[in-house]
């Protein structure tokens, strides 16, 4: 790397994390107050509200380095602007692009670590911040002796009955492959359901394609299995208990959503959810070497009229753009209107799209 290149990427390197440090910040601080009337009102220790702002901090940092970037790059090169060494550049007979070069390596390490905290700590974070959220601030029953996700299997305890669930769809409010035991009060099983499926409704629950065992009191068939298709049973659990059991996008890392993916399409079962989160985690960290190439020329035609102030809105705008269009293609990607692949990606190929056509602005 030339002297010339070590000195951008020095500039990027202190703007970025100044950049990164204030944005979290102020997320920080937005998440507080959208936080706070719950603590007090449920009378939250102060112990696990610092507990559930500190597994949240790895997200946030996560979510506001792309944002980190773009501020970044634009603040680099509207400072070698201020400062007549673009104009060098120009005077040595070289095109102010060029400078885009140096950036392309602190960008790809910014992409390689926000890869890197999606496979190995945001997801564990995410998982440990929503697991407080539920437990210690709105006190859902899911302490360990009720109910446990592992592996990508479901298993809840009430007082009667222990399910054993192979994969849940709370969205479509239905269970896949289920096994539901009845027990006594001294805990022997005295009834079994099999069900491909069990579905929540108004009335309660109901059993599709399965059988029902009963036991005797010593743990022997006491009769037949009576087969059924549709059977409405009178269980006391509510969908929304055992779903909380589930892992969210957020909290399943790539390997996990990939593989989530493929057990769903196995079974014929829609998988656009945990498609699109899997390619979308790729192109959101992607976006970090796409983020610091574009500010180049956001920030030289910005400067041309408006000077370092207006380089930084349009900055936040540009990045608030992307939040939006990102979101919106993650949405209709789940809702099947576009592809997984393209749902993720359409964000980053606008902005690359916007980045070749201002730089061709720039001579």
């Amino acid at each position: 790397m030339s002297l010339f290149s070590r000195y951008v990427c020095r500039y990027f390197v202190t703007y970025f994390t100044a950049s990164l440090g204030l944005c979290t910040a102020l997320f920080l601080v937005v998440e507080i107050f959208d936080r706070i009337d719950e603590f007090i009102e449920r009378q939250v220790l102060w112990y696990d509200a610092a507990r559930y702002l500190a597994f949240k901090l790895p997200g946030i940092l996560y979510q506001m380095a792309p944002v980190g970037c773009l501020l970044a790059s634009v603040l680099t090169f509207s400072t070698l602007n201020k400062n007549n060494e673009i104009v060098a550049i120009r005077a040595a007979g070289r095109s102010p692009l060029s400078l885009a070069w140096p950036l392309v390596v602190p960008g790809a390490v910014v992409c390689l670590a926000m890869l890197l905290a999606q496979v190995y700590l945001v997801p564990h974070t995410n998982h440990t911040a929503n697991l407080i959220w539920r437990t210690r601030v709105r006190h859902a029953k899911m302490d360990l002796g009720q109910g446990l996700f592992q592996r990508g299997h479901i298993w809840y305890r009430s007082a009667q009955r222990i399910w054993s669930i192979k994969r849940g769809l709370p969205l479509e409010q239905r269970l896949l492959n289920v096994t539901i035991f009845e027990v006594d009060d001294s805990g022997r099983v005295r009834q079994r359901y099999d069900a491909a499926e069990a579905r929540w409704d108004a009335d309660g629950w109901t059993l599709h394609e399965g059988q029902r065992h009963t036991f005797d009191e010593e743990g022997h068939f006491a009769a037949s299995p009576e087969v059924f298709s549709v059977r409405r049973v009178d269980f006391t659990e509510r969908a929304e208990d055992i779903g909380a059991m589930r892992k969210e996008p957020d909290e399943m890392s790539l390997q996990e959503s990939l593989a989530h993916a493929r057990r769903l399409q196995q079974q014929g079962v829609p998988d656009r959810l945990y498609r699109v989160a899997f390619h979308g985690k790729i192109a959101f960290a992607a976006v970090g070497v796409l983020m610091a190439c574009f500010g180049l020329p956001l920030s030289l035609l910005s400067n041309r009229s408006g000077g370092m102030i207006r380089a930084v809105a349009l900055t936040l705008a540009a990045g608030f753009s992307y939040w939006i269009l990102h979101s919106l293609a993650v949405a209709l990607g789940v809702n099947g209107q576009l592809p997984p692949l393209l749902a993720a990606w359409s964000a980053n190929g606008c902005f690359a799209v916007g980045s070749v056509v201002m730089a061709s602005r720039i001579r």
